[in-house]
């Protein structure tokens, strides 16, 4: 009976993590036992990709010799994978808030909880699977036979990942025990999922000074060189000890959480004790209402932290890495690439501003209440007009902070630091049309929690194709540019820059005038 509960509460946990891909799936006509299993595969490709796309780039690396830089990217991953289980649980545990609707059913508790752990599961792999080839790829270069470093690294990863995976249960399940988090939930998990991202970006800091500081190795970081004398010598009494450790470290927080957490997460201990009390506002216009009421929309920790990771923190990790290990430095660009930098900030802001940015969810976030403001005494496009504004200005005004930041450590002339702030201003409400429009089109007033929204579409597999290949393409168009101007009047190139960047823009923006004129805004 409990296997068969289980096997039924994986299926609907799976659907709910990914209901837009579970619709494109029906619509394809999948259903039943073939649906789950499109789905599940979906994850086993990602997988694949994350392996294949990282496991290339190890094999050209003596992960045996190299001993820091082994512990350095195991290191890198785990904080990558800490970050993800911090989102993912509090997703499917805390977000969805469908735990109390399981007591007054037939249910065992350890079915219910084993169905959204595996869930969690199975949405966390794919980041980790680097950590599981660096085991392998080791294990093989030591240079005994094959099967043996396959199997050794495979068992060695899966103690590591269930490790990984109990320590950050219990460290979330206790902090949601707390007071302070009952009080400020949502305050809490933004400050818990921000914290693992700013950890994530200094750790990518810490490993490019590391390089640069010295170009042949990194430093061993303790208890991650423990991982690698097991890869490499799984019999030693080193070995022994630490895989001792972690059996019995397993054990403890397995009876831990099993005994002690879940009980209380399933009775709704850390339900939010907070009585919200709104302030009543006098003399304030309709239109001021709204723009409060939708900057509160944007106050879900779980949507902003996911939006920045998808979004900004790319471009933040990246510029560091030149910064910090390439010294790299703008300084020598004189006034003449102000249109250089004009166009590479239209394209930073396509880049930044995708699938995964808040105007892409923007309107979506309003819920039910979208029909009840329809129902309103009020322009309906003009209500989406205001949103629309907001967003921009909100998205605009953070990669306005990241361009100067960018100027400052590139060391860019005040007119290119102009020019690139313009560029990104302008990218941003181009990529934001299309994005906005995009979310009226794919319009989802059902969801339960900020997952669901960015995975319309295609999810984050094919975010991640569109950033890459805006990236190529805006990379050749800025190299181009720049050439350009070295091999011809930089007038003349100027000037054809610019015509072509308003032709552009002056079709765009009637396009998407035109597509909102003739939208059929019935809900």
């Amino acid at each position: 009976m409990i296997n068969r509960q289980l096997m039924q509460l994986i299926k609907i946990n799976i659907l709910y993590v990914n209901p837009q891909q579970t619709r494109k799936q029906r619509e394809n006509g999948k259903k039943g036992a073939a649906l789950y299993r499109s789905l599940i595969y979906q994850y086993l490709l990602l997988g694949a990709l994350f392996a294949f796309i990282y496991g290339a780039l190890l094999l050209t690396t003596n992960l045996v010799k190299d001993i820091g830089e082994f512990t350095n990217i195991v290191g890198l991953f785990t904080i990558i994978g800490l970050s993800q289980s911090v989102t993912t649980i509090d997703n499917v545990f805390f977000e969805s808030k469908d735990l109390k609707d399981y007591l007054p059913l037939p249910l065992s508790q350890w079915a219910v909880f084993a169905a959204k752990f595996s869930v969690v599961g199975l949405t966390i792999l794919p980041p980790a699977l680097p950590v599981w080839m660096m085991f392998v790829i080791a294990g093989i270069q030591t240079g005994r036979f094959i099967g043996i470093g396959f199997t050794v690294g495979t068992l060695l990863f899966i103690l590591y990942y269930i490790f990984l995976f109990l320590f950050c249960s219990i460290a979330i399940f206790s902090f949601a025990q707390t007071g302070i988090y009952r009080h400020h939930q949502k305050l809490m998990t933004f400050l818990m999922t921000g914290i693992t991202m700013v950890a994530m970006a200094v750790a990518v800091f810490v490993m490019n000074m590391a390089n640069n500081d010295n170009s042949t190795s990194f430093k061993a970081i303790p208890g991650f060189a423990q991982l690698h004398q097991i890869v490499v010598d799984p019999t030693s009494l080193v070995s022994l000890v630490t895989v001792a450790v972690l059996l019995i470290s397993v054990f403890v927080m397995g009876v831990l959480l099993q005994k002690w957490l879940l009980p209380k997460v399933m009775s709704g201990a850390n339900a939010q004790t907070r009585t919200v009390k709104r302030k009543h506002r006098q003399g304030q216009g309709m239109a001021r209402q709204f723009i409060r009421y939708n900057l509160g929309l944007l106050g879900n920790p779980t949507l902003l932290t996911q939006s920045i990771s998808i979004t900004i923190f790319p471009v933040v990790i990246y510029s560091i890495a030149m910064f910090v290990q390439n010294g790299f430095s703008l300084a020598n660009l004189t006034a003449k690439y102000a249109g250089v930098m004009f166009v590479a900030g239209i394209m930073v802001a396509i880049i930044t501003v995708n699938q995964g940015s808040l105007s892409s969810v923007m309107i979506s976030l309003d819920r039910q209440n979208l029909a009840f403001i329809k129902s309103l005494p009020i322009d309906f496009k003009g209500y989406l007009w205001l949103k629309f504004k907001l967003i921009v200005i909100v998205q605009s005004l953070v990669l306005i902070c990241l361009a100067i930041g960018f100027g400052f450590f590139a060391k860019l002339l005040w007119l290119n630091v102009l020019t690139l702030c313009l560029g990104v201003v302008l990218g941003n409400i181009l990529s934001s049309m299309y994005n906005y429009t995009r979310d009226w089109r794919l319009l989802d007033l059902t969801w339960t929690n900020a997952t669901q929204l960015f995975n319309r579409g295609g999810g984050n597999m094919l975010i991640g194709f569109v950033i890459l290949g805006t990236m190529i393409v805006g990379a050749m168009v800025v190299g181009l540019y720049a050439a350009m101007l070295n091999a011809f009047p930089p007038v003349i190139i100027n000037v054809s820059a610019m015509m072509i960047v308003i032709i552009a823009t002056t079709y765009v923006v009637w396009h998407y005038m035109d597509y909102w004129k003739k939208a059929d805004l019935t809900l």
